[in-house]
């Protein structure tokens, strides 16, 4: 995890699709392992004649599924081939594409060159993978009134991300924000669940848009003491927006899938 923790026996890790290329960067092998296999550490042993490759380039990813786009196996060719991609959503902004919320994606790669001789087993290497996904929850206390009690729409919008992790796991594509599903609870604060996203853009902070209507009306990208939203991969950024007479923002970095607990006193 962000910590440096081992998670294999978590859980966590659904599925793994593994890609081997050779020291060209031409695919060799494929493997699909499930979760069980993950948690029981299973190995994979590769076998090739002699004179084989001398170099093999190994990348993982993991919890692949329909909320995002990627490769599919029997397509990939070359390293290059490889992506992952946020799914998009129908929007009416031009400068940047609504996307869909991902799943809780892991990424790892090793290279390893290819022993020769002998008839025992040659090295085994351990091959990591990480989150590259960050969850973020909103809540919105006393909202509605502070909008005058309007009855109408109300909806975030959480601003920007690249869409797009390329060949080598780094960020790219285009800029993209992200709508989470977000309802008012029985205290009538506004809530967005956790919800998961890629990196902010360029490194910079991520930006929390609140919209009646379909019109923005109130944006932040920081807290009450100016620190920014920091939504970093493998934790969870909780934002909680107050809107009170005097306007105060709370920020708390909470490990993963952990939401930190607001108290309201009366």
């Amino acid at each position: 995890d962000a910590d440096g923790n081992d998670i294999t026996e978590s859980g966590d890790v659904e599925q793994v699709i593994m890609f081997v290329f050779d020291e060209e960067e031409k695919i060799f092998k494929s493997f699909y392992l499930s979760a069980s296999e993950v948690k029981q550490r299973k190995a994979l042993q590769i076998v090739m004649d002699y004179p084989g490759h001398s170099l093999l380039k190994f990348v993982a990813w993991g919890n692949l599924d329909e909320n995002v786009d990627y490769s599919n196996i029997s397509d990939v060719k070359e390293l290059k081939d490889l992506y992952v991609r946020l799914r998009s959503a129908d929007s009416e902004q031009t400068d940047q594409r609504m996307a869909y919320s991902p799943s809780d994606l892991f990424y790892g790669t090793i290279s390893v060159p290819v022993e020769y001789g002998g008839t025992t087993s040659g090295t085994s290497h351990v091959l990591e993978i990480t989150r590259k996904t960050a969850g973020v929850t909103i809540t919105s206390l006393n909202l509605k009134q502070w909008n005058g009690n309007g009855e109408g729409s109300y909806s975030y919008s959480v601003r920007e991300s690249l869409d797009t992790y390329d060949m080598n796991g780094n960020l790219t594509g285009t800029r993209s924000f992200y709508s989470p599903p977000a309802t008012f609870n029985k205290n009538g604060n506004f809530v967005a669940p956790i919800f998961y996203i890629f990196p902010a853009a360029f490194g910079k902070s991520i930006v929390v848009d609140i919209l009646y209507n379909g019109e923005v009306i109130f944006t932040a990208d920081r807290d009450s003491m100016g620190k920014p939203f920091n939504a970093e991969v493998g934790r969870t950024l909780n934002i909680l927006i107050d809107f009170k007479a005097t306007l105060s923002i709370n920020v708390n970095v909470t490990p993963w899938n952990q939401v930190f607990q607001y108290v309201e006193y009366l």
